[in-house]
């Protein structure tokens, strides 16, 4: 596929631009310049063609820090791989030095470069008091367009359709998620989530240095393995809500992470092995569980414990997590290489589970060798009785039973039946289980 990137300075309407394209809140859009740290990508489909659009990280003329060298590192290497590049300068304040600046390094990577000004809400103005100056940038008319009024936006996806000469695709969005299993990394700041995602792709995708939440968009890669495609998306830390500002960019990241983990199929749980299962750790992985989503558990870091601690936290999952204690557990450290083979096996395992089914008869039989060990139970003197069930669902697995008080089905008989599912038929490693009651009819 295509692959278009948009650069530019910060605060010039880059990430704006992105959200526009692929048609929604993608990329996160603040008016503090670099507010995007991560490339974040997205599928744009227009006119039965399609390209993926990439937003980068703001080009900072003179790095102040380690995060800004980092992001400019980052937008630096995904330049050579750009079919095209959306140079965008500021329409309504002009050209300053930052803009000349990527002009002279755009033309020194000889690629194929559209310049488009944005924030033209005034026409006469920019055709006066700026457009003089950015002729001066080298790529010649510029594109002006309004992505706060949708202004001449599908005259520019016209444009960028005809320099790259897409033909028109047959297969939907619909038709390639369906061929890829979608995980999403998740777990506290500083866990090493993005350490572990730019390993097992083989990219610097996400920045990684030593400052928690350096991440802040959801950001995603496809990646292929054995012949099974994965969709990778590194998320934002989740702190604990205490400790986040609303309306904050921390907390709008935290938020795109949450919605990460409701469009995955698999979530895996990062957990710092240096200092164990947390509080947070036991919410996020309760937030993974209420969202139905297939899990992993992964400590990371395994590099810096001995044998002793690792049985430690093997052990500590029965007491802390045991609400998803059908998750594998896996080690892995990106310093010596270790589980990454093992979690991506791990990954087809779990998705293979989450969307398994169940023979109707073999269900009903277990549920009555259950009964006949541990008859159901009566409750404020009525007796439950269970019919018959049937797997009605994938993506977690549910079952629905029929009886005559389903309302009155205790927790601890339904655990049983998880139980006797898990034990008697497939264990289902990975994924939850939903069950549902009905009365018979």
């Amino acid at each position: 596929m295509k692959k278009v990137l948009i650069v530019g300075k910060p605060n010039v309407g880059k990430s704006s631009l992105f959200n526009r394209l692929v048609g929604g809140r993608r990329s996160i859009v603040d008016d503090v310049p670099g507010v995007t740290r991560d490339a974040v990508y997205g599928i744009v489909e227009w006119q039965n063609r399609r390209f993926e659009v990439v937003d980068t990280c703001g080009l900072f003329s003179e790095p102040k820090d380690i995060i800004e060298k980092e992001m400019w590192e980052v937008t630096l290497s995904f330049l050579d791989d750009a079919d095209l590049v959306l140079f965008i300068v500021d329409g309504k304040h002009g050209i300053t030095s930052e803009d000349l600046n990527i002009a002279d390094l755009l033309r020194k990577k000889n690629i194929h470069v559209l310049l488009v000004a944005n924030k033209v809400e005034n026409k006469e103005k920019f055709l006066k008091e700026v457009l003089p100056d950015v002729y001066a940038l080298g790529f010649g008319e510029p594109m002006d367009i309004s992505v706060i009024h949708a202004k001449n936006i599908d005259i520019l996806l016209d444009k960028i359709v005809e320099i790259l000469r897409l033909e028109p695709e047959i297969e939907t969005e619909k038709q390639i998620d369906e061929n890829q299993v979608k995980i999403a990394l998740v777990g506290k700041p500083n866990v090493g989530k993005s350490s572990l995602f730019n390993e097992i792709i083989g990219k610097n995708r996400s920045m990684v240095t030593p400052i928690p939440g350096t991440t802040r968009d959801a950001i995603d890669e496809v990646f292929e393995f054995s012949n099974f495609k994965y969709r990778f998306i590194d998320t934002a830390g989740i702190r604990k809500k205490s400790a986040v500002r609303m309306r904050t960019i921390e907390s709008y990241s935290i938020l795109r992470s949450v919605r990460a983990i409701e469009k995955a199929d698999v979530a895996v749980l990062i957990i710092d092995s240096t200092v164990g299962i947390t509080s947070q750790d036991q919410k996020i992985a309760g937030l993974i569980e209420r969202k139905g989503k297939a899990s992993i558990i992964v400590f990371n870091k395994i590099d810096l414990i001995d044998r002793l601690q690792r049985e430690y936290l093997k052990s500590s999952i029965k007491e802390k997590l045991y609400f998803i204690d059908y998750s594998p557990l896996i080690f892995t450290s990106t310093v010596t290489k270790e589980g990454l083979n093992k979690l991506l096996k791990t990954i087809k395992m779990v998705y293979e589970s989450y969307t398994k089914r169940i023979p109707t008869s073999a269900l009903n039989a277990a549920i009555e060798r259950m009964m006949f060990v541990t008859p159901t139970p009566t409750v404020r003197g009525k007796k439950v009785k269970l019919f018959y069930g049937t797997q009605v669902d994938i993506k977690p697995p549910t079952f629905l039973f029929f009886s005559n008080f389903p309302q009155l089905i205790p927790e601890s008989y339904k655990r049983n039946i998880r139980s006797t599912i898990r034990n008697s038929i497939y264990q289902f490693p990975g994924s939850p289980l939903f069950l549902k009651f009905k009365a018979r009819g």
